[in-house]
């Protein structure tokens, strides 16, 4: 089945809404309706307001930072607000005003309280509560008692003064309003009045509040304070006095600086130490071997050596210039050689006289070194013992300095909060009283009406498209074409006129009638080469007018002068002969039983000529054997020799299979459908049953449409045309 997918256009949700502008017409005007009512019948709301202005202020914490200074923070504009809000909307505030205003005695709201106790929701919840039996309490008396809690003196009033309120803040500036809504416009301002000042005073209680708890807690903690100092500055000069030591800092530092001189020493006189050793060391390498002396720094600079250094070259110059005049023996040469040996001898003399004095040199620093040494491991322990003294010195210090730290802290704290626990300036103010109004802000008549309008415009709207969208059923050709794929034979008026079944006789001028003549010409011209003689007319439900259809159809057709034949082969049911009021003691099911009795079977009516009918005969135990039959075939045979057209109804398809068997002995098929009546998904299941045998189905029928919607509108207009014409007739008559 090929179902079309077109385009939806504007007119299509025009002639949507004209379709259903009943439903959409009717939730219009009980909305507005009801709108108006409830605001013509309402009580009248008026609303008081006070106006307060809030500073912003630097609040200074209790924070113990170091140094006792307070902390200045700037509260976040909109986070103050939300908090103020939050305190105006608690149970604790609007029980606090019942207190203040004395509301439990008031008569305006002991009245109000009765009202809401006898109001028809009340009394409804107490009958309800009636019916069910209430379950045990529980045990109301607590296990924990607390002396803070404080019940409120009346719940019923407290959630009075919280259903009224109304808060207002402005974006950019520190203002607040305070609404109260009322019934009476004096109580409306009064109590607006009464929430600003008992708001004031609450909020000066919060403020004042925790200094005061701050100032209490402090002094029990100075008290403590003031002792621990006093105990640890005993003990730090007990352990001052024990030790004997005035003061820690000063003969620390002679005894570090003690400590750093001798290390001092000990550096330079192991630097001297090192050097004597290098130089006895290289003068004891060289001693015996005159000719390495001169290898020796510290021996060619001694001057005595260098003296006779020089003497021992000038005797060797000399010594050459002889040996090359004179012989070794001459004695000349002799005595050089005596004076060379002399004083190469004072040299080593001379040499050895510098060994020890870097050997006494040496030992000399050596134990200077250890000496030192000692000394500075004596300094050490000292200085050891000193810090140790100086840490338990300092430990106790540390605790007598933080007690005394803490005492200042705490004292600084606790004149802080004293002097804020004093407090009687709030930082909100009231700038604008309220005053009792002069006209009521519920219920807004204008505005309401307004959005009744709106609401019932668009609800009106919503609730045509949603009936529309939730309705599956058939109503118009566009429907048959659009939704089943099928061919549109035409529209059957719904008509409330008793004339029927055979309107086509008993009000031949009228749409009911003409619809039929309508589907007779369709169906006449369906078929330009094989003509149909064989029509099965059937339905996917019980009553859907199938059976009437039929009748005014065969009637139509035998009013062309076509010989035409019905038959009712819906024999579980056998309608056809009350529509006609004739006789059913032989019909179709007896024609098959005994094919002799046909002649006695087909009845004729002078109202309806060229018409035969064969009604539905004896009640058959099994009608779709006999219709399924060779009989049943035969019998149709003969039909289509003696007429020339035939009209067979038979039951519904989702009912009964004997639609099925017809169908293969049937030209086409014609379905009625109930318009606006059978579900879509209804027909689908009934259709899909002739197409997988693939019968012809030839159209639809849509029965039983109200054709005085806009849908239609050409109906209406077609009976006033006939109608119109019937008047005039009788007037010239």
């Amino acid at each position: 089945m090929n179902i079309q997918k077109e385009e939806i256009h504007l007119r299509d949700y025009w002639r949507l809404l004209s379709k259903r502008r009943s439903v959409a017409l009717t939730v219009f005007f009980t909305v507005v309706g009801v709108v108006l009512v409830y605001t013509y019948m309402a009580t009248p709301i008026y609303k008081g307001t006070t106006q307060l202005l809030f500073e912003l202020e630097r609040n200074q914490t209790l924070n113990f930072v170091q140094g006792g200074a307070a902390v200045i923070q700037m509260k976040d504009a909109a986070e103050y607000f939300n908090t103020q809000k939050g305190i105006i909307t608690s149970r604790t505030f609007a029980d606090r005003v019942v207190r203040k205003m004395q509301l439990d005695q008031n008569p305006y709201f002991l009245e109000l309280k009765e009202k809401r106790k006898n109001s028809l929701l009340s009394v409804a919840i107490q009958k309800i509560q009636s019916v069910f039996p209430e379950k045990a309490k529980p045990d109301t008396v607590n296990p924990f008692p607390d002396p803070r809690f404080k019940p409120e003196l009346d719940p019923g009033l407290t959630d009075m003064i919280l259903a009224n309120v109304e808060l207002e803040t402005g974006r950019m500036t520190n203002l607040m309003k305070i609404n109260y809504l009322a019934d009476n416009p004096a109580v409306a301002a009064s109590m607006a009045n009464g929430i600003a000042d008992t708001f004031i005073e609450h909020n000066l209680d919060i403020r004042v509040k925790p200094y005061r708890d701050a100032a209490e807690w402090l002094s029990a903690r100075l008290v403590e304070a003031k002792e621990s100092v006093a105990n640890t500055e005993k003990t730090l000069q007990q352990y001052r006095e024990g030790k004997g030591i005035v003061s820690f800092d000063t003969q620390g530092n002679v005894i570090t600086q003690q400590l750093q001189e001798l290390i001092t020493q000990l550096v330079q006189t192991e630097g001297k130490r090192q050097e004597a050793e290098i130089k006895y060391k290289q003068i004891a390498s060289v001693i015996n071997s005159p000719e390495h002396l001169a290898t020796v720094p510290d021996i060619m600079n001694n001057l005595v050596i260098q003296g006779l250094r020089n003497e021992e070259l000038g005797i060797k110059k000399q010594l050459s210039e002889l040996s090359e005049k004179f012989g070794p023996k001459h004695p000349q040469v002799i005595n050089a050689y005596s004076q060379l040996s002399m004083v190469q001898k004072n040299i080593i003399s001379e040499a050895r006289k510098m060994l020890n004095a870097a050997k006494t040199e040496f030992e000399i620093a050596g134990s200077r070194e250890v000496s030192l040494r000692r000394s500075i491991e004596a300094q050490k322990q000292e200085v050891m013992a000193l810090t140790q003294k100086a840490i338990n010195f300092n430990v106790l210090a540390g605790e007598s300095g933080s007690n005394k730290k803490f005492y200042e802290l705490l004292l600084t704290k606790y004149q802080e909060a004293s002097l804020s626990s004093g407090i009687s300036i709030s930082n909100i103010q009231i700038v604008d009283s309220a005053v009792i109004p002069g006209s009521p802000v519920k219920p807004k008549r204008g505005q309401n009406l307004l959005l009744a309008l709106m609401v019932g415009l668009f609800g009106g709207v919503a609730v045509a498209f949603f009936i529309d969208y939730m309705d599956d059923t058939i109503k118009t050709a566009e429907d048959v074409d659009k939704k089943l794929g099928l061919a549109f034979l035409d529209v059957v008026p719904l008509t409330a006129e008793k004339l029927g079944p055979v309107f086509m006789t008993t009000d031949p001028k009228s749409a009911t009638a003409e619809a039929y003549r309508t589907i007779r010409t369709g169906l006449m011209l369906s078929s330009a080469v094989n003509q149909l003689k064989v029509f099965l007319m059937t339905s996917a439900t019980p009553n859907e007018g199938k059976t009437t259809t039929a009748v005014n159809l065969a009637v139509a057709m035998a009013q062309m002068g076509e010989k035409v034949l019905i038959v009712d082969c819906d024999m579980r049911r056998r309608n056809l002969h009350n529509l006609f009021d004739i006789s059913n003691e032989s019909g179709i099911s007896d024609v098959l039983v005994d094919p002799a009795k046909l002649s006695q079977a087909i009845q004729q009516l002078e109202a309806y000529p060229n018409l035969d009918i064969i009604t539905g005969g004896t009640m058959a135990p099994n009608p779709s054997e006999l219709l399924g039959s060779e009989r049943m075939k035969a019998f149709i045979a003969k039909t289509r020799e003696n007429y020339d057209r035939v009209i067979i109804d038979s039951p519904p398809l989702l009912a009964f299979s004997d639609p099925l068997v017809l169908a293969n002995l049937a030209d086409g098929v014609i379905m009625v459908i109930w318009g606006g009546k059978t579900p879509r998904d209804l027909i689908h299941k009934a259709i899909q049953p002739l197409k997988g045998i693939d019968a012809r189905i030839l159209g639809v029928v849509l029965n039983k449409i109200d054709t005085t919607k806009k849908s239609y509108y050409y109906y209406p207009y077609y009976s006033y045309y006939y109608s119109d014409r019937k008047g005039k007739k009788k007037r010239k008559k």
